[in-house]
């Protein structure tokens, strides 16, 4: 019975996992992200972004919005699964264009026993380094 519950419970955490991560990337949700954490996205209003998350294209035909693959497998280093990992372009005042990279992480404890700081540091390491 014990192993029953185990199971039960892992299929669960997955399951809320999965959730949340499709919760992050819904257009309204990721887009008042990148409004309120972005600062390139300062001057673009939240319709903006929301619309260039759902699809919307360039002149040229190309997505402003891509989600990314969210796992990165690099020899001798591991593998890493980010919740979820988006490039956006978002234009500019000066009519410019910055292509911003973004991984939002989800943490189920308040305190996992390693500083936030560091984790994002390596996880930023790793996307730099997939780019080789």
């Amino acid at each position: 019975m014990e192993k029953v519950l185990e199971i039960t419970s892992n299929n669960h955490i997955i399951m809320i996992d999965k959730l949340c991560k499709r919760i992050l990337g819904h257009p309204e949700i990721l887009g008042r992200i990148i409004k309120g954490f972005i600062k390139e996205a300062e001057d673009v209003s939240l319709e903006e972004i929301i619309e260039l998350i759902k699809g919307k294209k360039d002149q040229e035909g190309n997505s402003y919005f891509q989600q990314l693959n969210n796992v990165i497998d690099i020899a001798h280093h591991g593998r890493v699964e980010f919740d979820y990992f988006c490039c956006i372009n978002l234009p500019q005042a000066d009519e410019t264009m910055k292509r911003i990279y973004l991984d939002v992480e989800i943490q189920n404890v308040e305190n996992p026993g390693y500083a936030p700081l560091t984790r994002g540091n390596d996880y930023l390491s790793r996307m730099i380094t997939s780019q080789i």
